[in-house]
């Protein structure tokens, strides 16, 4: 056994030695796995909107653009040096002038009515010289309506002068017109088959140098009785040095017209000194100026120059005090 041992020790040993003389061979190859084959999938490409490819693009600049500035903070300019700028200066306020006030003056002494004809009732008198403001005319334009002493008065155009009166509105308080006095008596005529009296011979009127106007009112006044009037020439126009008479039991009284500062062309009496005493009948008529006529008028105590008419006498019995105003003559 133990030889065998032997045996085998040495049969080792020399093939130990005979390969160790021999060239190596190569180490085989080591099993490679093979790969695992996997299919591609195909991927279908949608086609673009171009609209919200654009507008997917903004956007993604826009972000972009935020996300930069975040970043990179530009700067605040420097705030611009004030500059003072000088505030231009207000207009001055142009006062634009009042109108003129429209006014008359009186171009001598004269009557103040109630309304714009003589049948009104005289509210008052105005002297020569005297200025009132205009407040209306009448519709024909020739009475204006005044403040006279604070309330509508109304004078004659023609006994004014005027100022700033182009734009003198038509009054719209126009007092209405006094009722027209009644009518006359109308004859009644003859029965038919009828002889009719015998009438008695015309008389003939006398051709006088003045005529009498009816412009005259009459109205109470319960303080005093009196008379007024005017003298006026052919074309209207107011006529001084005509001889006015008033007449009541006898003669009274005469002045002219014009005379002692009571403006011209006027004339006026206050014969009783008060009221007159009621059935007084009354004359006034125009007579012939004596020469020379003083100032103040002839009166019984200086005597009367010829009282024969120069014109139609105005005739009024006074039942009560009374003023008559506007009693007018008119030379022809």
């Amino acid at each position: 056994m133990r030889i065998r041992f032997f045996v085998l020790v040495a049969a080792a040993v020399v093939l130990a030695a005979c390969n160790f003389g021999a060239t190596a061979e190569p180490p085989l190859p080591t099993n490679t796995s093979v790969p695992t084959f996997t299919p591609t999938v195909e991927v279908v490409i949608a086609p673009v909107d171009p609209g919200a490819a654009a507008t997917a693009r903004a956007a993604e600049d826009a972000a972009a653009a935020a996300t930069q500035a975040a970043a990179n903070p530009t700067p605040a300019p420097a705030a611009a040096a004030a500059t003072d700028t000088p505030v231009p200066a207000e207009p001055t306020a142009t006062e634009t002038p009042a109108p003129a006030e429209a006014s008359v003056t009186t171009t001598s002494a004269m009557n103040v009515r109630g309304g714009p004809s003589t049948n009104y009732n005289v509210i008052g008198s105005a002297n020569a010289g005297q200025r009132f403001p205009v407040t209306g005319k009448n519709p024909a334009g020739d009475w204006w309506q005044i403040n006279f002493n604070g309330q509508a008065g109304w004078v004659f155009g023609q006994l004014v002068s005027q100022e700033n009166t182009g734009g003198v509105q038509v009054a719209a308080n126009i007092p209405a017109a006094p009722a027209a006095p009644p009518p006359a008596n109308t004859p009644v005529p003859a029965p038919a088959n009828t002889v009719a009296p015998a009438q008695p011979a015309a008389t003939a009127v006398p051709s006088f140098p003045f005529l009498l106007l009816d412009t005259t009112r009459c109205d109470p006044n319960a303080g005093s009785t009196y008379f007024s009037g005017f003298a006026r020439r052919a074309d209207n126009s107011l006529e001084n040095g005509v001889c006015i008479h008033v007449a009541f039991y006898g003669p009274r009284n005469t002045k002219c017209s014009g005379c002692d500062g009571v403006g011209d062309g006027n004339w006026g009496f206050s014969p009783f000194g008060g009221p007159a005493p009621a059935g007084t009948t009354v004359e006034i008529y125009v007579v012939q100026c004596p020469s020379p006529m003083p100032a103040s008028g002839q009166s019984e105590s200086t005597g009367f120059g010829d009282l024969t008419p120069q014109s139609p006498k105005w005739v009024k019995t006074i039942n009560e005090s009374t003023q008559c105003t506007g009693i007018t003559f008119v030379r022809r």
